[in-house]
């Protein structure tokens, strides 16, 4: 291959990266750390109703708070605190959040308290089908009700996480997420064995506190000077409290559209079984999300905000582009992985312990349904946190609600033809890949110029042709594969304790080789991010050839 030279679209992505690589080092560990907490866990349960019934609870006390503070009061406060941080000053933006903190946890007190208390109602309206008799529920109300104390804990760490991101201190909040999994692992591994589900279920809240202590020195290397107020005297806040409603409604509408998905998997026989089978699917999905789309997310928005505060529109727009293009670049092909190599990687990851062959094929058919999901679950992150930036908060809001709406109307419809989990996860895809899609239009309406660039669209050209190839690499390995390893056929032998490492071999060695191929393919077609990537290949090889 010739010698690929470095174009000005090239160096900007150069920066991008190495401004995101703390963030998705972070991610990394991150989901690293909660694929070994899945792992742990299921060796451990497999896909019991017992922990159907934690992830069902889990679900109903995450709404909660992702909808306050995971994502929406985040979204608000972070333009506004980095306004006030750069023209006024730090004392101010202080007040500021110490007046959104003071009301995030009155009102997360409050919608504990409303929640506990109508805790079994709930849980017999989500979760009330035939896949969970009267004892199950009963255990998902109890656990509903302990896993209130961590919406509480994850609330403070994940407003001292928006206070960081904002002043592009990313490094604790990347590590938070990490120590959140290690509470849990620990949980799992100390507790579980003699508490059975409430040793995990412990865990959760051990992980809640690691979440936050761990960010509090960077809030005081920050000079943090929080204090309890109502911030009376702050119009700045009253500006929050209008952006965070419609971005609650927004956020919501993700969370709401999970937990959809799992109210009709409820629906089906066995459904606590096969609700457990889903989760792991999902947190399959989450995988690459997290480490390539939320990390790369998270470092643009502040950048975004600050742009479009400064009336610097060509480069926020440029930052939307290139954000966008190495989202998909990163996450096209793992969605392919997923649906072609899904079953090894399972048995891989999974399948030992108390996950059997059952809990294979409860995991096996959403993962299907989820992979096609992936690519516009990823790109929906940019694409709603440009139109945050841009202050433009309804378009988003709107389009969610219609995608829930969706898939709603989708699985139910799945469910009266008598279809499984399986059509439950594509409904979730489809209506996830409308809403990215109808989320690229409309900013394309708001902003004419903004997908008008060569650069990107060349990319996109060679990112598609890059995947075909890789699709085709993969399914004619399988093909020509499966005979000869009985752990590549869903019927085929496996145990793990025999095949675990030939099981390393085969997919490290196919994934390697298909990476490079997908890598050069992409690069050769004009990808200005696979050039990147496929630089810093070349040079790392000419490093080892002169060291050797």
């Amino acid at each position: 291959m010739r010698q690929l030279q470095p174009s000005s679209g090239l160096r900007r992505a150069q920066n991008f990266l190495g401004s995101s690589l703390i963030v998705m080092s972070g991610y990394v560990l991150s989901r690293g750390t909660g694929l070994l907490r899945d792992i742990v866990i299921s060796a451990q349960f497999g896909t019991s109703a017992q922990l159907g019934a934690y992830r069902a609870a889990f679900k109903v006390t995450d709404l909660l708070y992702m909808v306050i503070i995971g994502g929406a009061l985040g979204s608000s406060f972070i333009p506004v605190f980095i306004q006030i941080w750069q023209r006024e000053s730090e004392e101010r933006a202080w007040q500021l959040a110490s007046a959104v903190v003071t009301w995030a946890l009155a009102v997360l007190v409050f919608a504990s308290g409303l929640l506990w208390l109508f805790a079994p109602q709930l849980t017999t309206w989500f979760y009330g089908g035939q896949g969970f008799d009267l004892p199950n529920l009963v255990l998902v109300t109890q656990l509903t009700r302990l896993f209130l104390l961590s919406p509480l804990l994850l609330g403070l760490g994940g407003l001292a996480m928006a206070a960081l991101n904002a002043l592009d201190r990313f490094t604790l909040p990347a590590l938070a997420p990490a120590t959140y999994n290690l509470g849990i692992i620990g949980g799992a591994i100390l507790l579980a064995p003699t508490w059975g589900i409430w040793g995990l279920a412990w865990g959760v809240i051990a992980g809640a506190l690691l979440y936050l202590l761990i960010q509090i020195p960077g809030l005081l290397g920050l000079g943090m000077r929080l204090k309890p107020t109502l911030g009376r005297n702050l119009p700045e806040l009253r500006i929050v409290a209008r952006q965070v409603a419609p971005r609650i409604i927004g956020q919501a509408a993700a969370q709401i559209s999970i937990l959809v998905t799992a109210a009709l998997t409820a629906r089906l026989a066995l459904g606590a079984e096969r609700l457990a089978g889903l989760d792991y699917a999902y947190q399959l999905m989450l995988l690459p999300y997290g480490v390539f789309s939320l990390s790369l997310s998270t470092v643009a928005f502040p950048r975004l905000a600050r742009l479009f505060a400064e009336g610097r529109h060509a480069e926020l727009e440029a930052n939307v582009r290139q954000t966008l293009s190495m989202i998909l670049l990163l996450t096209l092909p793992a969605a392919i992985s997923l649906i072609l190599l899904g079953l090894p990687l399972i048995r891989l990851l999974f399948q030992r312990g108390e996950f059997d062959q059952t809990s294979l094929q409860y995991t096996l058919a959403p993962l299907l349904g989820y992979a096609t999901a992936l690519p516009a679950f990823a790109a929906s992150e940019i694409l709603i946190r440009a139109f945050y930036a841009m202050q433009q908060t309804y378009i988003p809001v709107l389009i969610g609600l219609g995608q829930i709406l969706l898939n709603l109307a989708l699985g139910s419809l799945a469910l009266k033809a008598g279809y499984g989990v399986g059509a439950l996860a594509l409904a979730f895809s489809l209506a996830n890949n409308i809403e990215a899609l109808l989320l690229f239009l409309v900013l394309q309406h708001q902003k004419p110029t903004l997908w008008r660039d060569q650069q990107f669209w060349k990319s996109i050209r060679a990112v598609s042709i890059a995947n075909l190839a890789l699709a085709v690499l993969l399914w004619a390995t399988l093909q020509i594969l499966t005979p000869f390893f009985s752990f590549l056929s869903l019927n085929g032998a496996y145990s793990w304790q025999q095949q675990i490492f030939p099981l390393i071999l085969w997919l490290s060695s196919v994934g390697g080789i298909g990476t490079l191929i997908y890598v050069g393919i992409a690069a050769i077609f004009g990808s200005a991010e696979a050039q990147m990537l496929w630089l810093k290949v070349q040079n790392r090889l000419r490093r080892n050839s002169r060291s050797a």
